[in-house]
């Protein structure tokens, strides 16, 4: 009996250090978000030395010179380094069997059949969002400005929407624009990757809202013997806690 409460206690440390473990890990991770928008690595690249000009001994022939490889001694303007943003253009998600979107110079098409109710599902997609409505009638939507914040982004924006509607047989497509969009002050209407960042993720909003239950739930996969073997293989404790349910079962 001995035995077994200093294997019980000794498996339960285990488990708690490594849990403690595990906790700190996700906190870090959750906290700093920055490795979505920067480039990994360091930045000694930056500080090279100059290239020097070639100096060619006299009485030694070289080839014709070419431009294949030419280096640009011009200074770069622009962020370079982990103040360039690397994250890749946000893409327009559809939710809706029958239906497509597409984006283009800040804005997004979308048409689906008009059984769906996806427009009358907007107001309350963007209620959810906080963003409130300056104005709505049965073919135009206008919101107010609406603070946004995003989880890989430092600051919050300001930014409001016009959406539109326009019925066609038994379908309707609905376009969002932007009407404003700053951060901190700054005008970001002229950058296209904010804007499609904007624009976009309303939209892919407005789709996880109305997204019909079966894409809501995930499918239950039942496990073959390889994932099984895997997953024992992903936990090197599982026999030790094994063990102890055991133990404990037969303790009752």
């Amino acid at each position: 009996m001995l035995n077994k409460t200093v294997l019980k206690s000794n498996a339960f440390k285990r488990i708690a250090i490594l849990s403690a473990f595990a906790s700190i890990f996700l906190v870090g991770c959750s906290s700093d978000q920055n490795y979505k928008r920067e480039v990994d690595g360091n930045e000694d690249y930056l500080n090279s030395p100059a290239l020097k000009s070639l100096v060619i001994p006299e009485g030694v022939s070289v080839p014709i010179e070419a431009g294949d490889y030419y280096v640009d001694k011009n200074n770069i303007e622009g962020i370079v380094g982990k103040q360039l943003d690397i994250r890749p253009p946000t893409l327009p998600i559809p939710t809706i069997s029958e239906a497509f979107v597409i984006y283009n110079h800040g804005m997004v098409t979308f048409n689906a059949p008009v059984s769906y109710g996806v427009w009358n599902n907007i107001p309350s997609s963007l209620n959810k969002q906080n963003i409130l409505l300056s104005s709505s009638d049965s073919k135009t939507i206008k919101t107010d400005n609406a603070v946004i914040i995003r989880q890989d982004e430092q600051q919050p924006v300001r930014a409001s929407f016009v959406i539109n509607r326009q019925i066609i047989g038994e379908t309707e497509t609905i376009t969002i624009v932007l009407n404003s969009l700053t951060r901190g002050g700054e005008d970001l209407m002229s950058q296209p990757i904010e804007v499609q960042r904007y624009v976009v993720g309303l939209f892919n909003q407005i789709m996880d809202d109305v997204a019909p239950e079966s894409l809501r739930t995930v499918p239950i996969k039942e496990k073959t013997e390889e994932d099984k073997k895997d997953s024992k293989e992903s936990d090197p404790n599982k026999d030790l806690k094994e063990d102890l349910k055991d133990s404990i079962r037969k303790d009752r």
